[in-house]
């Protein structure tokens, strides 16, 4: 399917592709699937799942593998006081502090990579909008991985000494100090935590929603272990039959994923690994609206809320600029 749209879009740039109107009659009909046990449904309908006051955790580091398209959805839909527990996922952090859907984050840092803070998110905690509670890297990684080992919590050596445990935000239970038993040094011991929902984008996946990537995995196994559901974006759905033939791509296997949605170009303006580049232009016109809370309104209507959908969204972006984004086949970027 992913072939289908780039032959296609290189041999007719400048016309609106009927082929995305036929894929997305294919996420959104999962009725229509000769399989029983297809997972697929529609953008629409993955958010519906999301409560307000829900914790919620993206994948995503820097930019890639963060599920944009499905955070669009999440605003159009106005869902509110969300909670976000991360680890570098900002797109997500920046977007819905952005459009006024966050209460409370815990994060180890957010940052947009080669152009600065990220500032809605920013200007959301220095107004007192957005909760933020300090964890290093390993700090919020170790409570995913306790989540995800079915303990409820993991010793570390991480933050000891540091002014992420002098300060407490809204997390009481953040830390605990506790003895070895054995050896007698001093640990920081870390709760395990349990995300709502998990929202996963990835290379691939069939649709019992065997999950593959390609690249780089940051923390996508410890999120979607530890999260009480997942659900997976993916840039294309192969049979079960490609995700058998190459088995150690498997990040996450079907049994684990409540639904998949089919979203190409579903990380853009950040990218995927053999598929695009991240979208540099448009990340710098993204950073440049955030910094002005009128602008950053003006970027929401443009290209989130005029957009009825996430195939509404490519079509404004444009398919000659999404063609461009295009990896090399041989160097995967």
């Amino acid at each position: 399917m992913w072939n289908a749209v780039c032959t296609a879009a290189a041999t007719q740039p400048f016309r609106e592709l009927k082929q995305l109107g036929e894929f997305k009659s294919v996420t959104e009909s999962p009725g229509d699937n000769n399989s029983v046990s297809s997972k697929l449904i529609s953008m629409s309908d993955a958010v519906v799942q999301i409560e307000d006051g829900h914790n919620l955790t993206f994948s995503g580091f820097a930019h890639s593998l963060a599920p944009i398209a499905l955070v669009h959805e999440i605003i159009r839909q106005g869902k509110k006081e969300l909670e976000l527990t991360s680890m570098g996922e900002c797109w997500a952090a920046d977007l819905l502090s952005g459009a006024g859907c966050l209460k409370r984050v815990r994060l180890s840092n957010y940052m947009f990579e080669g152009f600065g803070r990220c500032m809605n998110f920013s200007r959301a905690v220095q107004d007192g909008v957005v909760q933020a509670e300090d964890y290093s890297h390993f700090g919020i990684t170790s409570r995913f991985m306790a989540g995800a080992l079915g303990l409820s919590y993991l010793p570390t050596k991480v933050m000891a000494g540091t002014d992420i445990l002098n300060r407490i935000t809204f997390d009481h239970d953040k830390y605990k100090i506790s003895e070895c038993p054995f050896t007698g040094e001093s640990y920081v011991l870390v709760r395990a935590v349990h995300p709502d929902i998990a929202f996963i984008h990835a290379s691939r996946a069939d649709e019992q929603g065997n999950v593959q990537l390609f690249g780089s995995s940051s923390i996508i196994d410890e999120q979607a272990r530890s999260a009480k559901k997942v659900i997976v974006t993916v840039e294309e759905i192969v049979d079960s039959e490609e995700i058998a033939r190459l088995p150690e791509l498997t990040v996450i296997p079907g049994f684990l994923v409540h639904a998949v949605v089919e979203a190409p170009f579903g990380a853009h303006p950040a990218g995927m690994y053999r598929y695009y580049n991240y979208d540099h232009k448009h990340v710098q016109e993204y950073w440049e609206k955030s910094r002005d809370p009128a602008t950053f309104q003006e970027y929401l209507q443009e290209f989130v809320f005029s957009s009825k959908d996430h195939w509404d969204y490519l079509k404004k972006i444009g398919l000659r600029r999404l063609m461009a984004l295009r990896a090399d086949p041989l160097l995967g970027y």
